[in-house]
């Protein structure tokens, strides 16, 4: 047998151009809005008119970016642009650390009605009370809702929340504040998945509210709820009631934002995107500095040329 009959054939490289539209749809759509627009737009003509497809712009993902490109990318403006390409048709967006109240305001304006899915994360000082009740009024569809790490969002958005919203059947207020449990027992009644990670404010009374004002619920998370003592009554009524139950002494393993759980790293957080925005202010304010003294230089030039 002629030896080069068993030699396999060089395998032929796949030409990413050749695949079909929709294939391509699919594997653009896989990543994140912020690799799309940094990278994935600029490979080729046909992928920069597929990433102008608003179908692209229906799920807009914008976390674990990480702390220095948060700041450096200026990814509220970044963000701002994947919204007018969604057209209108925007029903998913997650959003970690630059979140604003204009930039939620902007979402409403953009017609952006149908949304479904909201996810706000370590928006710091950014996100108020005023901007999420604001939004609230204009979400009807709204299903999911995640606020973790948003120090300055109280009762009184939830309180706006669960009246604007009234299909929400899942919600995250990590680490949230003062009468947050009982703005969700009085406005949330069709709730069916509740997570409520570090409520330090949360205890068997609150417990007991939601268990009453929420009686769809299926799933609760209570875990580093110090304050709440699952006995007697009160443990027999989660265990009739909620389904999947974690109890304030669960392990966080599967917690996204376990480690900011402790007071000194969740502070540390903070300082390092204060930081970081602050160095990159002063750098931009530099380089306007430096243009400006270079142009008023090139006009004091031309000036003295034209009188000589």
């Amino acid at each position: 047998m002629d030896s080069r009959s068993i030699i396999a054939e060089p395998a032929k490289k796949l030409n990413w151009l050749d695949l079909p539209h929709d294939v391509t749809l699919m594997i653009i759509g896989k990543l994140t809005t912020f690799h799309i627009l940094t990278s994935a737009q600029f490979v080729c003509r046909k992928w920069w008119r597929i990433c102008m497809d608003p179908l692209i712009w229906r799920t807009i993902n914008m976390c674990d970016i990480g702390i220095p490109n948060s700041v450096d990318y200026k990814l509220e403006k970044m963000c701002r642009h994947a919204i007018d390409r969604s057209c209108g048709q925007l029903v998913d967006i997650s959003i970690e650390y630059f979140g604003t109240d204009d930039l939620l305001k902007y979402i409403i304006d953009s017609g952006c009605h149908k949304l479904r899915r909201l996810r706000l994360v370590q928006c710091f000082y950014e996100i108020l009370d005023k901007g999420l009740c604001e939004m609230a009024e204009k979400l009807p569809l709204l299903e999911e809702l995640n606020i973790t790490l948003c120090p300055r969002v109280s009762s009184i958005a939830l309180e706006a929340i669960g009246r604007g919203c009234p299909l929400l059947k899942s919600f995250k207020y990590n680490h949230g504040g003062k009468k947050a449990t009982f703005a969700i027992a009085q406005n949330m009644s069709n709730l069916r998945h509740l997570q409520l990670v570090e409520n330090r404010y949360l205890d068997n009374s609150g417990l007991s509210a939601i268990l009453d004002g929420c009686p769809h619920l299926e799933s609760l998370d209570l875990r580093r709820c110090c304050n709440v003592k699952l006995e007697g009554i009160l443990r027999t009524r989660c265990d009739e009631k909620v389904k999947d139950m974690k109890d304030p002494d669960a392990p966080l393993d599967d917690f996204e934002f376990w480690g900011l759980c402790f007071e000194s790293i969740y502070d540390d957080a903070v300082y390092d995107y204060l930081r970081e925005k602050r160095w990159v202010q002063e750098r931009e304010a530099r380089r306007i500095n430096s243009g400006s003294s270079r142009e008023k230089k090139n006009k004091a030039k031309s000036k003295s040329k034209k009188k000589r």
